[in-house]
């Protein structure tokens, strides 16, 4: 069964692990939602809301997840609604975080008691609380990724795989922004939001969610400019060896063009032609300019201008 509930003392949290048939018919029944939330619950919602109604409060979160097969971070959606006496958190799609938080508040008394206790509003702080740490770790190991990539530019020349690596770290680094971003509106949207359960005490509880999100907002836009200057680098080091292929091959055929001069000349059916019949001559000729244009290679390879 996709639903799963938590009775402590005067408040209900009740999980829907998967949105189906089952679980909108459950909430139906037992809650008094408006319609366009449960239009919103059937599909997913791109932006983060807050919106406040008489008895509750229905939230849209997004979180960063991160896709193991692909190397991606994605967007996970959580809907949750908050009333007088329960709180319901709605998932789209799997979540280990909020499944573990949730069955660790079910099978931990101690923690059961801490967090489901007290009021709706609380609990609903420590879920975002529990969900936005768990950033932090994923926001860490992409930092580590990004200082490894970093020394195999500098130690070694860069190839396509490491430009590769960038690009995904780039397309990872600006999801991060777009998902962080508008939680951090909805967080401090939901810090001036007054209701008999999520009343003007837990404000200081909701900033320290804010000034987290602005943190972890702030590390993020590092990693961008971080990748950003990676990315100019690779290129002027790409470019620099692209300049320096182009500058040999240019090299190479002006320094062919005088034998090629002479080849054509030498070539033609001409019996005027001077020394053409002295074919010892013209090879030495041919020698001679071969040996001075490796000569002048040489002096060119030596004073580092090629």
């Amino acid at each position: 069964m996709s639903v799963k509930q938590i009775k402590q003392a005067c408040l209900i949290w009740t999980n829907i692990s998967s949105v189906n048939e089952e679980s909108i018919d459950f909430l139906k029944k037992n809650f008094k939602f408006h319609q366009l939330d449960i239009e919103d619950i059937k599909s997913e919602s791109q932006n983060p809301k807050l919106d406040t109604y008489k008895d509750y409060i229905f939230l849209v979160v997004h979180f960063p997840q991160w896709k193991v097969e692909s190397k991606r971070v994605i967007s996970h959606e959580i809907d949750i609604f908050v009333g007088p006496d329960y709180l319901v958190t709605i998932q789209h799609g799997k979540n280990k975080d909020i499944k573990d938080f949730f069955y660790k508040s079910m099978n931990n008394r101690k923690t059961r008691n801490e967090w489901i206790n007290k009021s709706p509003g609380y609990l609903l702080y420590k879920i975002l609380e529990e969900l936005f740490s768990q950033c932090r770790i994923m926001i860490d190991a992409l930092g580590k990724q990004i200082s490894n990539v970093e020394n195999e530019i500098f130690d070694d020349k860069p190839d396509g795989d490491i430009i590769r690596e960038l690009a995904i770290y780039r397309r990872n680094v600006l999801n991060l922004k777009r998902i962080l971003d508008p939680q951090r509106f909805l967080v401090a949207s939901l810090s001036n939001t007054r209701k008999p359960f999520l009343d003007e005490s837990l404000s200081i509880y909701f900033d320290n969610i804010k000034d987290y999100l602005d943190k972890l907002w702030v590390i993020v836009d590092t990693y961008k400019e971080t990748l950003d200057g990676l990315h100019i680098t690779v290129e002027s080091l790409i470019n620099q060896k692209t300049n320096k292929v182009i500058n040999s091959l240019t090299i190479i055929s002006v320094s062919l063009l005088p034998l090629t001069l002479l080849s054509g000349i030498y070539g033609m059916n001409i019996e005027s032609l001077p020394f053409a019949h002295n074919p010892a001559f013209v090879w030495g000729l041919f020698g001679a300019i071969a040996g001075f244009i490796l000569l002048l290679i040489f002096v060119m390879k030596k004073r580092k201008v090629l």
